[in-house]
């Protein structure tokens, strides 16, 4: 094996970086060194763009999510007051005790309350015997997170018979 002498390293180094001078100077591409941190930094910036335009995005169907849940929990909680009242109707009682207009005490289903006010509007005979027919307003509210409010009118009819039990 041939060894080197320091100055024979020295005079390699110098000539191996005289070519490489040259070759890189004579290269056409010598003037685009670091396009490619340049695309990367574009790449970048798109992909950043796209990132936060997502994260508005969400962001806007997560409240239109919350107003529907509200708009629901409302609209459930005003046909539940429906329902109350055509429960009450149905046992015959409440039929003749009632006043022509009035309303019921507030009621609560599931944390969420329910305001029904009501008017009988006209009693009919019929085939079947005589009906008693209300006009029912219910007004549901949701108060959690946001106030939500949604009122549901119904007609209903309750025959006015006494049952078995109301002589």
């Amino acid at each position: 094996m041939r060894t080197l002498k320091p100055q024979t390293i020295k005079d390699l180094s110098e000539k191996c970086r005289s070519e490489r001078m040259r070759k890189v100077e004579s290269c056409p591409l010598r003037n685009e060194r670091g396009i490619a941190f340049v695309i990367a930094m574009i790449m970048l910036l798109v992909l950043t763009l796209i990132g936060v335009g997502s994260v508005g995005m969400t962001t806007f169907e997560n409240n239109i999510a919350g107003n529907e849940r509200v708009y629901n929990l409302s609209f459930y909680t005003a046909d539940g007051g429906i329902e109350n009242f055509r429960g009450r109707i149905s046992g015959g009682e409440f039929i003749y005790t009632a006043k022509n207009t009035g309303s019921l005490d507030e009621i609560n289903i599931g944390g969420n309350t329910c305001k029904i006010s009501y008017a009988k509007t006209a009693s009919s005979g019929g085939a079947g015997g005589s009906l008693a027919i209300f006009k029912v307003t219910s007004e549901g509210r949701a108060p959690f997170p946001s106030q939500g409010k949604v009122v549901v009118e119904s007609i209903l009819e309750a025959p006015m018979h006494t049952p078995e039990g109301y002589n």
